[in-house]
């Protein structure tokens, strides 16, 4: 006969699963359907330079401006810079007066920002050329000349806008050079909040240089995805696609014709089925293993995550992954299997990622097991306090990440430990966390501080009838 505990663990397990189905038939039909204009608003949040000011058509007085959008003038404006007018079938008598936006505080066209446009091009200008600063009525663009005086290119970038692409960390600020028959000539990263090994995989990878050559036209093109760093990927192929789009109008008069239509899309290439095979060999080894692996064989599957999801990969499951959708970001395949398998591991099995999968968790596990004589006899907090303080901080992050607080989303030191830059202040972290804090207090950082653990075992927690709370980290 079947228990009654065993019923309600059952019912709240494929009540689950059917949950999760729901959600990705959900967001799944939410991406097909999504049609925005690529777009974004070309001004920042406060945008001062909106406050409208009154001109005299006659004398030019009320605002110092040098483009300008004016209604009710339906006359050449006498004033510095340009006047646009709206007018009807039967043209009025010119108006006295007229509204026109005021240019000293725009964000975008403003002296300011005009000069850190040219910094910004100078900074990482490919061919040594000569830069000269071209104010547009909506954006401003750089343009690159030789020697000569030969036109031979510009240089604009996204730093100013107020971008809707989102990439693992939030927005990511990038520049590109064009050559003067309007290919691509060089696509650069300038900022963001994404995680440093992550960007320098794409480095390595030489994803930047898959952008060169591509004709700015009215054509969608494709470059190949980095497997371990596809949110970034896809982020910076969609960012560029934003930029053109907004900077249309001043590109199509340097371009043979408009580049309306232009767009690159980042897809990971067929390597990635080898990687979701070895992902789900891993997961279905776990599940097939219990109650059948030996403690030696245990300790070798870690070795196999190890390798496989840290030194050859670099990706990582985080809390994270599963708040892209809310953002609008769409996951990848690769990414979308990795979450289900983790999903469903933590409603069916306890929480396999964190207790079998996760490369950094295995990797405090060998060195806990290496390095037992430098555990410390007394420390001052139980595994209840720590699980509380756990669920305290990961309640934290989501919060302020929902708020807007959008470099929180980098609260992970597993791509900083199997990035191997020995020259990052986070590897060091990471390392010493691992080699050093998990031999004197062994899973620390997953038992303390781990927001992704924190939320699989409030998952798992929640399929078992009664107050059953074990932390997946100490099994």
């Amino acid at each position: 006969m079947i228990s009654k505990h065993r019923v309600i663990r059952l019912w709240r397990r494929w009540l689950a699963t059917m949950v999760l189905a729901a959600a990705l038939i959900g967001f799944g039909l939410q991406t097909t359907e999504r049609g925005e204009d690529p777009r974004p608003p070309k001004y920042l949040a406060d945008p001062a330079h909106q406050v409208p000011c009154l001109l005299d058509a006659s004398e030019g007085a009320g605002c110092d401006i040098g483009f300008t959008a004016a209604h009710g003038l339906t006359e050449d404006p006498t004033w510095r810079g340009e006047g646009h007018g709206l007018l009807g079938r039967s043209p009025p008598a010119p108006a006295p007066f007229g509204l026109a936006v005021d240019a000293r505080n725009d964000p975008v066209l403003s002296d300011a920002a005009g000069a850190a446009l040219l910094r910004r091009a100078r900074t990482q200008e490919p061919d040594a050329h000569r830069l000269d600063l071209r104010p547009g009525a909506e954006h401003s663009v750089v343009e690159r000349r030789d020697a000569r005086g030969r036109y031979r290119g510009l240089y604009l970038d996204n730093v100013e806008l107020e971008s809707r692409v989102r990439g693992f960390a939030g927005p990511i600020e990038l520049g590109v050079y064009v050559d003067e028959q309007g290919r691509i000539r060089k696509l650069v990263h300038l900022d963001s909040r994404e995680t440093p090994s992550y960007l320098r995989q794409l480095a390595d990878a030489g994803f930047y240089a898959r952008f060169s050559r591509l004709p700015v036209d009215r054509a969608e093109h494709r470059v190949d995805a980095v497997s371990g760093a596809t949110l970034t990927s896809r982020a910076l192929a969609a960012g560029l696609t934003e930029l053109v789009a907004v900077a249309e109008d001043p590109l199509g008069d340097y371009l043979e014709a408009s580049p309306r239509g232009f767009a690159v899309v980042a897809r990971l290439s067929n390597a990635w089925i080898g990687h979701a095979l070895l992902l789900l060999g891993l997961f279905v080894l776990a599940w097939q293993g219990r109650g059948a692996l030996s403690g030696a064989d245990w300790r070798l599957h870690g070795l196999l995550a190890i390798g496989v999801l840290g030194l050859l990969l670099n990706d990582a499951f985080t809390y994270v992954t599963l708040m892209q959708p809310l953002f609008g970001v769409t996951l990848s395949a690769f990414a979308t299997l990795y979450l289900v398998l983790v999903l469903l591991g933590a409603i069916w099995d306890d929480n396999t990622y964190c207790r079998r999968i996760c490369p950094f968790g295995q990797a405090q596990r060998w060195v806990a097991r290496w390095d037992r004589g430098s555990r410390l006899n007394r420390w001052p907090l139980s595994n209840r306090r720590m699980r509380q303080l756990r669920r305290l901080l990961t309640l934290v992050l989501i919060v302020g990440i929902l708020a807007g607080f959008e470099h929180w989303r980098g609260f992970e030191l597993f791509p900083d430990l199997f990035g191997f830059d020995a020259g990052s202040p986070w590897f060091l972290l990471a390392l010493f966390l691992v080699l050093r804090v998990g031999a004197w207090i062994p899973m620390l950082w997953c038992r303390l501080l781990c927001p992704t653990g924190e939320a699989l075992d409030t998952l798992a927690s929640l399929m078992r009838p009664g107050r059953d709370k074990n932390i997946s980290c100490n099994k």
